[in-house]
């Protein structure tokens, strides 16, 4: 059920679900979407008190949220001018459908689209998008791979790419594969490399143990400032 309230003068959206639950838990999207859960007997004044009490963690919550979008810039309406990035450049869209070429023409910090219309922009772009991105990664996992084959990792099975809302890239240790988030065309490469090696080398430790930082660092030592980095967008 979605619910609105005012918190210091600001509309907030939130879903609310009643579950079997002990308490009244808030969790942030990466998106910024608000969801709430309470048991099933709770009121909806000791739901609004709680959010008053954690307005505070909301609004500092949001920002970091905004922030990271405004960081990524990513297309939102595929027109004209739009401010984008290209693997952590600020750069701007042109769409015009009198180019002399076909597909995408990318002159920094310049993204032109031939397209008569934003929907045909947005695939035409996604598709230029998604290929830029697969084909760094594929250069990426070329260089660093061999890192980790001394140390007896067997080349991925598979290496897939989807969008994900919370994760950057996937290691499944068990079958050899290999799965990256679309939305690392908007990082820098320094932290897209920074993925790269972590989920290789999550084919030595499947968990975050000191083991594992280990095995990252003795290939990236300055793993940390690129994780850091990454957290931005």
């Amino acid at each position: 059920m979605l619910r609105q309230i005012d918190l210091d003068g600001k509309t907030i959206e939130y879903e609310l679900s009643r579950k079997r639950v002990k308490n009244i838990n808030l969790r942030i999207n990466p998106d910024g979407s608000v969801k709430v859960s309470c048991p099933y007997y709770t009121t909806i004044k000791e739901v609004e008190s709680f959010l008053v009490r954690e307005s505070r963690f909301i609004f500092k919550s949001l920002d970091k949220v905004n922030s990271r979008i405004d960081n990524a810039a990513r297309p939102e309406e595929y027109i004209d001018g739009e401010k984008i990035n290209v693997f952590g450049e600020r750069c701007t869209l042109h769409v015009d459908p009198n180019y002399l070429f076909k597909g995408v023409l990318f002159e920094y910090p310049d993204v032109y689209v031939r397209a008569d219309s934003p929907t045909t922009a947005c695939r035409v772009y996604e598709k230029w998008r998604r290929e830029r991105l697969r084909s760094k990664i594929g250069e990426m996992l070329d260089y660093y791979y061999p890192m980790f084959e001394v140390k007896g990792v067997k080349p991925p099975t598979a290496v897939t790419f989807r969008t994900m809302s919370s994760r950057w890239g996937v290691c499944t240790p068990s079958t050899g594969k290999l799965t990256f988030n679309y939305n690392l065309f908007e990082v820098p490469e320094e932290s897209i490399a920074y993925v790269v090696v972590h989920e290789l080398a999550h084919f030595l430790e499947a968990n975050h143990s000191q083991r594992f930082w280990a095995h990252v660092e003795a290939v990236m030592p300055d793993y940390k400032a690129r994780r850091k980095l990454l957290k931005e967008y």
